[in-house]
């Protein structure tokens, strides 16, 4: 899979319309100018010798130098990381914690306004594109009511509004998850068994219940948080977040390929690595998983 990425960005890149060169020059150049920088940047090659200039790079642990600053793309990537996984945590806490709670608070109070209102709150939540969210998120909370920081990077508070709306979607669908798992299990007999035997509805729904919960949100999780890590290029770029999504989007706009390509090999290892901790997960969480591997 991280080759079949690796080949389609390449030749997306290499048909896209621009110039590279022209980018890095500005308004005034001469050709002499022009072809010496293409022939320092390999660009003055074959595709198919570019290519294989690439594919040898990267299985050699170098993905080059940024056209633009210079500066190995490796060691860019490496310190925006730690941003772009500080925002995807802090958006998957929030969809995990208040997505189930509401589920589960849907659940009980069938048919109520609080079955309504959270049923009303994953529609939207599923429909609402990330970045009308965090547009609006900004526009209320950042500019009218001065609440928080509308933009940019720093401590705790500037952390909340792109976390919710990045976790948005999530919240969402663990929302829809969680309901729809609680009214159909809450009259399975090992509930019913649990509450004869007197124990509180608390320890019946956490303990009994969510057990069963536990797959179907690692599931969400995983794809969703491989998906932050990977591709939360609009909420970075909208709040300013100097994430890895946001060093990709300059990249492309300023078509700096070796930054474009090392930005895409990050989010599908990404992808990737999380999807395998994901199955792991699974064996762990469900023992049919475990039995099942064993007789293999």
């Amino acid at each position: 899979m991280i080759l079949g990425v690796l080949t389609i960005s390449f030749i997306l890149m290499y048909i896209a319309p621009g110039d590279p060169v022209l980018a890095l020059v500005g308004d005034y150049y001469d050709e002499d100018t022009l072809a010496q920088l293409r022939h320092q940047l390999g660009l003055d090659r074959s595709a198919i010798t570019q290519y294989g200039i690439f594919m040898k790079r990267i299985l050699s642990g170098d993905l080059g130098n940024s056209f633009v600053t210079q500066r190995p793309v490796l060691d860019d990537i490496l310190e925006k990381i730690p941003f772009t996984l500080q925002l995807a945590t802090a958006a998957m806490f929030i969809a995990v914690v208040v997505g189930v709670l509401l589920g589960i608070l849907s659940a009980l109070k069938k048919d109520t306004i609080w079955d309504k209102a959270s049923i009303i709150i994953s529609l939207a939540g599923v429909s609402a594109p990330v970045f009308w969210v965090a547009l609006l998120l900004i526009l209320w909370v950042g500019v009218y009511l001065q609440w928080l920081p509308p933009t940019g990077y720093g401590g705790l508070k500037f952390l909340v509004l792109p976390a919710i709306a990045l976790g948005t979607r999530s919240l969402a669908m663990m929302t829809r998850l969680t309901r729809a798992f609680m009214l159909d299990t809450m009259n399975e007999d090992y509930i019913v068994t649990a509450r004869s035997k007197g124990l509180s509805e608390r320890i019946v729904i956490f303990k009994h219940a969510m057990k069963n919960l536990a797959i179907p949100l690692i599931t969400i999780i995983g794809l969703d948080f491989g998906s932050y890590m990977s591709g939360a290029v609009l909420t970075e770029s909208i709040f300013g977040w100097p994430g890895v999504g946001r060093f990709a989007l300059n990249a492309i706009m300023k078509r700096d390929f070796p930054a474009i390509q090392g930005s895409v090999l990050f989010m599908a290892l990404i992808f990737v690595v999380v999807n395998i901790i994901v199955d792991i997960i699974y064996a762990w969480a469900d023992p049919r998983v475990r039995e099942r591997l064993v007789d293999r």
